[in-house]
């Protein structure tokens, strides 16, 4: 029941009102529901009057209270008590209504209640509708107040499921804190326990060293004691040594006096002998004691040495324990720093891959491939087995250049024959088993092959052709002629099939005879220079093996001083994605056999670079010998890389003629008119490339 319809029950009618006008009384809507109000009449008599209060009329003001006191001479004094001031009778019935009202529904007496906001909100209707003069104002000032209280309701629904999501990563990170804690607080119970233990083994130590002390102490005092014996004994000895002198004086005494003056002259002289004795003994006894009274605290050498040796081993193993202690709070300080590091790396990539979960490139449908493929479902279901997305993009872009359209893979080749203009490593007749090999290994293959032939031609006077080279090459590895056929048609065919990637596609057009092996030779020797001017930088620059990517374009531009800035930064551009980069493995293959961004735009400048290079060429030779002419001398052809490229010496071009006519130099001069269509296509076939800048 609503609080209207309580009070209208409350409060009866009013003399001369009709009951039933109260069920047409004034009513309001908040929030789609509807509220009822009473009528007005029900709060006051006359709406024509509205009462003002505090009570200052006397139409609206108390009887006047009259209050007598007797004064000290027995006078009467009576005196008017203060007026108090009266309520309007509205005003009353409206806080009257109020106070029933928040009774009724157990409102709380003081702070926020969206129920006690309820019942003042009517009671403000009420007012609203009385007060006909400030009807609008007031109307306007309570709208206001419900579209901010409307406003603020909805701001905090919006930050309940804000408020959730904080409490959770709290939650979250007070658990991560505390495990994190729990880690270190066992680290710092082991780094206590290891001190306790070098504390203790330092206390041992000085305790036995204090043992040590006093067991010199004491064996001090026994030398002193050892000693005073000695000198008692010594001293005894002495006497002894008088007495039996005196004695034997006096037993030869007798017989000394029968002897001549001689005799007596011979005892004279013996007595100042034995005072000048006497006096020598005197002297070596004061120095005897002397000596002892210097040395009498002197420890016996010996002792004394092997004494020192303990105590320095045992100074050497406190050290090392002190170092070792030293050691283990740097170590310890040292992982507490680190293991802030990852946990900052750990909150950067907890952030980057929600990142990428929310705006990674999706997964191809490779469904929508099957209608163009021949065969059907069953066909592209059976080549897309066991391939990553990189490998099916191969497939792909291999039926877009027309060959090996996909469809289903055949177990076997058929043999081209024995005839010989076909190659010796794909003459047979017959079935040959297809290994179905993958790019990683075709890469691998190719790069042995590569190897080996260079170690080949340093060998000879002259190359070895690929295609032979390839023949030989297989021979010697598997010897069967079944084995080396179908190596053969395998490699041909993965050449074939994979030939968009520079140096697969490079390795088949040498194999096909469309390019020369020397295309190979010049980009490999560039390729090794600039490994070489990379790593020798990195030492210079940055850690040993890796570079930041803002230092590649200065050492880009003095590798390649022929290169413009569009160039340089096309190669610096393959590298964006990344702030360091290693120098080894933007010069490799990865696991599927796949060069870098780098290494393929290498191969798409020297490709560029060499075209316009012949370009030039040609050039020159139409203005030295005319454009009318079909065949060029190849002196002229000399006089036009002079123009073309002047730095290139003369034996650089001779050989490189040579290399590209398949003549030796002296076979050279004998070589008459070439064809010029001929000529132009062996140089764009080429390991053409240009040695300095063009010539005036």
């Amino acid at each position: 029941m609503s609080a209207s319809n309580k009070m209208r029950e409350k409060l009866e009618p009013l003399p001369g009102m009709s009951p039933f006008r109260a069920l047409t009384h004034p009513s309001y809507t908040l929030k789609d529901r509807p509220h009822l109000l009473p009528p007005p009449l029900l709060f006051k008599e006359n709406f024509s009057a509205i009462d003002t209060w505090p009570a200052t009329h006397v139409a609206h003001t108390a009887p006047t209270a009259v209050q007598a006191t007797l004064t000290p001479s027995a006078n009467v004094f009576i005196t008017a008590a203060p007026e108090q001031p009266r309520k309007p009778h509205y005003l009353e019935q409206l806080e009257s209504y109020l106070h029933h009202e928040l009774r009724l529904l157990r409102c709380p007496e003081k702070g926020p209640s969206l129920t006690r906001l309820q019942v003042f909100r009517e009671v403000f209707e009420y007012l609203i509708n009385d007060f006909k003069t400030y009807q609008n104002l007031l109307a306007a000032i309570k709208q206001e107040y419900e579209l901010v209280l409307r406003d603020q309701e909805e701001k905090l629904r919006e930050l309940d499921p804000l408020r959730a999501k904080l409490d959770k990563l709290m939650e979250a990170n007070d658990k991560r804190m505390q495990d994190i804690r729990q880690v270190e607080h066992a680290e710092i119970e082991q780094l206590k326990k290891e001190k306790q233990a070098l504390v203790d083994e330092l206390d041992a130590s000085t305790e036995e060293r204090y043992s040590l002390k006093q067991q010199i102490d004491r064996l001090q005092e026994e030398v002193e004691k050892q000693y005073q014996l000695y000198r008692n004994e010594a001293d005894a000895r002495k006497m002894l040594v008088s007495d039996i002198i005196e004695l034997k004086y006096r037993v030869d005494a007798p017989a000394m006096k029968s002897d001549s003056s001689t005799e007596k002259d011979d005892s004279t002289l013996i007595k100042f002998k034995l005072n000048k004795t006497k006096e020598d003994l005197a002297k070596l006894q004061d120095k005897l004691n002397e000596v002892l009274a210097d040395y009498g605290d002197v420890v016996p050498r010996r002792e004394y040495e092997r004494l020192e040796a303990q105590h320095n081993t045992n100074n050497e193993s406190l050290e090392r324990y002190k170092t070792d202690y030293d050691t283990l709070i740097k170590e310890h300080q040292v992982l507490l720093e680190q293991h802030k590091i990852m946990s900052g790396e750990r909150d950067e990539f907890s952030h980057e891959l929600g990142l990428m979960k929310r705006s990674a490139t999706p997964r191809p449908e490779w469904d929508q491939v099957i209608p163009f493929i021949d065969g059907g479902e069953a066909a592209w279901k059976e080549l897309s087995v066991g391939k990553s997305s990189n490998q099916l993009v191969g497939v792909l872009v291999g039926s877009l250049v027309g060959k090996d359209n996909p469809g289903p893979v055949e177990e076997f080749f058929e043999g081209e024959g024995t005839e010989p203009p076909i190659p010796k490593y794909l003459r047979w007749t017959g079935k040959v088993r297809n290994r179905n090999l993958s790019k990683a290994d075709t890469a691998q293959i190719i790069q042995d092959i590569w190897n080996q032939k260079i170690v080949s031609d340093t060998e000879k006077e002259h190359g070895t052709d690929l295609a032979d080279f390839l023949h030989s090459y297989l021979q010697q590895k598997y010897q069967e002629d079944i084995l080396v056929v179908e190596w053969g048609y395998n490699i041909h065919h993965a050449c074939g099939q994979y030939r968009t990637e520079p140096h697969i596609g490079l390795f088949y057009e040498t194999l096909t005879g469309d390019a020369d092996d020397s295309v190979y030779s010049v980009l490999c020797t560039q390729h090794e220079a600039l490994l070489s001017h990379l790593y020798k930088a990195s030492l210079k620059y940055d850690s040993e093996g890796t570079l930041l990517v803002k230092h590649l374009s200065s050492l880009l531009q003095t590798f390649y001083p022929l290169k413009d800035a569009v160039q340089i930064e096309e190669l610096v551009s393959t590298l964006s994605d990344t702030e360091k980069v290693n120098v080894k493995s933007i010069f490799g293959t990865d696991r599927d056999g796949n060069i870098s961004n780098f290494l393929k735009k290498l191969y798409s400048q020297f490709y560029e670079e060499r075209s316009q290079f012949v370009k030039e060429l040609h050039t020159a030779l139409v203005s030295i010998s005319g454009a009318d002419k079909k065949e060029y001398q190849i002196q002229d052809l000399c006089k036009a890389f002079e123009i073309t490229d002047p730095e290139k010496s003369s034996k650089e071009v001779n050989k490189l003629l040579a290399k590209v006519f398949n003549l030796t130099l002296d076979q050279l001069s004998s070589v008459g008119p070439v064809d010029k269509e001929l000529l132009i296509q062996r140089l764009k076939s080429s390991g053409l490339a240009r040695s300095g800048p063009k010539g005036i």
